[in-house]
């Protein structure tokens, strides 16, 4: 059976949703008086509606493609999609409670370990995490340093 190489409508529906959030997360900052309070949400979803239009654009643009999973030879994997979503899921409930940075770091090397497809050689054993531990510290350093965003530091640390 020949599979449907159809255009990718499932990435044009939910770039379509993330406008439709971003849209409405700039609408939710109009009441709030402090520009301190809304221009971060504001860029971060104008930058998403930008982004969504482009990929909407580019998806339509290049025409019938491959369905994932096609060129490796078999199916998506479900079960790491559902993995990753739960993983992040699980940093999102464990944050108020360990902090950011160490649900980050826990949920970065989750993520690695749901995701690699490759076997791991020490290379990757010594790199990935470490990898990780910059990207999540650079990102802390980003938001709670230089743009005095308010993180969680965890209950269990106060």
């Amino acid at each position: 059976m020949e599979p449907d190489k159809s255009r990718d409508l499932g990435t044009v529906a939910v770039s379509a949703i993330l406008i439709v959030t971003a849209a409405a997360a700039i609408w939710d900052t109009t009441d709030m008086a402090d520009s301190d309070s809304f221009v971060f949400p504001r860029a971060i979803a104008v930058a998403m509606i930008v982004f969504s239009v482009a990929l909407i654009a580019w998806t339509l643009a290049r025409g019938p493609m491959a369905r994932p999973g096609e060129e490796e030879g078999g199916p998506p994997s479900t079960l790491r999609r559902v993995l990753l979503v739960a993983a992040m899921m699980v940093c999102a409930g464990l944050m108020p409670w360990i902090g950011f940075v160490l649900a980050g770091m826990g949920t970065f090397l989750a993520i690695i370990a749901i995701a690699m497809h490759d076997p791991w050689t020490r290379f990757r054993q010594v790199v990935y995490p470490t990898v990780g531990v910059v990207v999540v510290l650079g990102f802390y350093a980003l938001f709670a340093k230089a743009l005095l965003v308010p993180l969680p530091v965890g209950t269990l640390f106060e």
